[in-house]
């Protein structure tokens, strides 16, 4: 108990550090929450110059992308309309190893009704409320994300939006704060190869590694993870998705301020400053902007 206690004081201490050394950077929005702080610095285990240089990469990113990071409600038409055709849930607890699982997958199977921009938006709206509202003292080591691809099909590959897939992949592999453990694909079909052929060139060899594909029916995805911690409709535990994912929706309504407020997310236009320190952060977050290659 006394070691939590010390690791508590310790992070303390680091999100006021990583908050004075933000001070110095007028760009960034003034407003982040303390909660979101500490999830930068448990992603780079500490280390508060890492912490800084990934938020700094995050919030130029979402500045260079507002459509889908800054332009957003959750319960606008085609967000509700996303969540009408898919399911994008967190699942509650963590594994053995203290990995949380996130659970994604089609509910309604009708292509017509697929909107791929809007799904990579509810991504990451889901992601941003879930780290508004977690607490502090139970962040996960890392992240297994599971995606069902059942009902998945060739017209719904069609619907990818290639811009869109650049950002995502390039944000999730390079801005997000999270420790990527596994990634698991269940219910692969046959022409899994053609899914690839689309996605793979937007992923890091070292993430790729990353990713277990599962055939239908199998079980070779519980050698990874408790099958008890999935849905009811999954042979698992966790209540049925419905009930798991009415209660998303539930903290969507209460952030929904907050996502939609882009003053939360926006960098500010800043006014040249005197000061050779708050000069050169500024220009630190412009170079973030530079030297991303997403058109």
């Amino acid at each position: 108990m006394v070691h939590k206690k010390d690791d508590e004081q310790l992070m303390a201490q680091r999100v006021d550090e990583l908050r004075q050394l933000l001070k110095s950077q007028p760009q960034l929005p003034h407003n982040i929450p303390a909660t979101l702080l500490r999830r930068f610095l448990h992603t780079t285990r500490g280390d508060v110059a890492a912490a800084q240089r990934l938020l700094q990469l995050n919030y130029a990113m979402r500045n260079k992308h507002p459509q889908i990071f800054i332009d957003r409600d959750p319960f606008d038409a085609s967000s509700q309309q996303l969540l009408q055709v898919a399911d994008l849930v967190p699942l509650p607890g963590l594994t053995p190893e203290n990995n949380k699982l996130l659970f994604y997958r089609l509910i309604d199977y009708d292509a017509d009704k697929f909107n791929f921009t809007a799904g990579i938006k509810v991504f990451f709206m889901v992601a941003d409320c879930r780290f508004a509202t977690e607490s502090g003292g139970r962040l996960s080591d890392g992240e297994i994300p599971i995606f069902d691809m059942a009902g998945y099909t060739l017209r719904h590959l069609t619907k990818t939006v290639l811009s869109s897939l650049r950002v995502y992949m390039k944000f999730v592999q390079e801005a997000h704060p999270v420790r990527l453990k596994e990634i698991h694909v269940l219910n692969c079909p046959s022409y899994l190869d053609k899914v690839l052929t689309v996605v793979k060139p937007f992923i890091k060899s070292e993430v790729f590694k990353l990713i277990h594909f599962h055939l239908p029916d199998a079980d070779t995805p519980y050698k990874h993870f408790p099958r008890a911690m999935l849905p009811e409709e999954y042979g698992g535990e966790a209540g049925k998705m419905s009930q798991l994912k009415d209660h998303w929706m539930q903290l969507l309504q209460q952030q929904r301020e907050y996502l939609s407020d882009a003053t939360n997310w926006q960098l500010n236009k800043c006014k040249k400053s005197g000061s050779s320190s708050s000069s050169s952060s500024s220009d630190s977050v412009t170079q973030s902007l530079k030297t991303l290659e997403i058109d």
